[in-house]
């Protein structure tokens, strides 16, 4: 999700992005004819293909090597793969591998994903890729591209590497690692910036570490990418209208933070932002949320950032001028903001949601409070049933409560 602007929003990407879905990419696809390289410096590389053979085993030998070289550091193995006279292709492997090495990347398996099928004179065939940071006994992040490969010579070669939009992907980063959290950053940020927003998620990640207790505990590390102005409008291809950062789930267990960097301001505000994040990182805990779940999956994230109060004073005089503006019908269980919807109105949503969800954990207690989301979010439930199971009430009293501490709280 992502937080509102006040200037800016945070709203949960979730729907964004789903976990092992292949991304959208551009297929970087060099179809020189194989008489294009020197037989010389192809009789020295690559594996061996016989005569009329299917080029796969000699694919994954490749594949095995560049996993091995990505593992091991080896940034000279891991570009013998692609062919010196393709700049652009071994460019974008070289900043890939930099972004990575700098990442901490633990595992990088590569392996085929079916039998490479020939097109327009090259070999295509999807290849698998699982990832992971920091530590190697982990889940790999799945991840599926398109390559393509040229056999001349009697010998393999990749000839494409389809160019994902992950951050790590896109960009060469520059990487600063704090105790609970790692924060990279793309080239054209600022240095200062991503140092201050370093200092806030450090600041931040004890209080999300509190509420993950109720979620199976913490990640590892918390992940931060800050993104420049390209990389905000191409990153994970994300909806990122009056946003100012956003956490995309990639799997259980595992979500990314991405943060526009111009949304970085003073001490409260990027701590408040941070806050907000890392709760969707521990409540939803990388799964994607019911779609009629956004005002409970806004309103835990801005509870969470609220501890100073600072969450709601940002949102608190927009939700006056919505509800002024007659424009609220004291639905609680309210969905995302319309496209096109002003900052003002986007905000009021997630404050609505902020003092819906307060709501229940003073009424009921927090515990109570986050077994319902945990009911209603992580599993699905309705919200009849998680009230009536987690809050001993029916959803009916509860909304209508709730939507009156609302309008009370509005009229302050």
């Amino acid at each position: 999700m992502m937080r509102a602007r006040t200037g800016t929003v945070v709203a949960l990407s979730a729907a964004v992005v789903a976990a092992a879905a292949v991304l959208a990419a551009q297929l970087i696809s060099f179809g020189a004819p194989p008489t294009a390289y020197a037989a010389a410096a192809l009789e020295r590389t690559g594996p061996v293909v016989g005569p009329g053979e299917n080029p796969l085993y000699a694919i994954q030998a490749v594949l095995k090597g560049q996993s091995e070289a990505m593992v091991q550091g080896d940034r000279d193995a891991y570009l013998a793969a692609f062919p010196a006279t393709e700049t652009q292709l071994r460019e974008r492997a070289g900043r890939r591998f930099d972004s990575l090495a700098a990442l901490g990347v633990r595992r990088w398996d590569l392996a085929t994903n079916g039998v490479p099928g020939q097109f327009n004179g090259l070999w295509r065939v999807p290849v698998s890729i699982g990832y992971c940071f920091d530590v190697p006994d982990c889940t790999p992040v799945p991840l599926l591209v398109d390559t393509d490969w040229t056999v001349a010579h009697g010998r393999v070669r990749l000839a494409g590497w389809e160019q994902t939009n992950r951050p790590w992907d896109t960009a060469r980063l520059t990487v600063r690692r704090g105790e609970r959290v790692t924060v990279a950053a793309a080239a054209s940020v600022d240095p200062d910036l991503f140092d201050t927003l370093l200092r806030a998620a450090e600041a931040a990640a004890p209080v999300d570490d509190r509420v993950a207790s109720s979620f199976g505990g913490p990640p590892r590390r918390y992940l931060v990418f800050v993104a420049g102005d390209e990389e905000w409008a191409s990153w994970y291809d994300s909806d990122t209208e009056n946003a100012a950062a956003y956490t995309i789930p990639l799997q259980p267990g595992t979500s990314d933070v991405v943060v526009d960097r111009r949304s970085i301001r003073g001490e409260a505000w990027n701590r408040t932002l941070m806050t907000h994040e890392f709760a969707h990182v521990v409540t939803l805990g990388g799964t994607r949320p019911p779609f009629g779940a956004w005002w409970l999956v806004e309103g835990i994230a801005e509870y969470v950032a609220n501890g100073d109060g600072t969450a709601l004073r940002d949102d608190l005089p927009s939700v006056q001028k919505y509800l002024k503006a007659e424009r609220w019908d004291g639905t609680v269980a309210l969905g995302p903001p319309a496209d096109g919807a002003t900052l003002d109105d986007t905000v009021a949503r997630y404050g609505i949601a902020l003092l819906a969800v307060t709501y229940l954990a003073r009424q009921f207690g927090e515990a109570k409070m986050l077994a319902f989301f945990a009911q209603v979010v992580r599993r699905g439930a309705t919200l009849d049933a998680a009230a009536t199971s987690a809050l001993g009430a029916t959803w009916s009293t509860v909304a209508r409560d709730a939507a009156a501490s609302v309008r009370a709280a509005a009229a302050q």
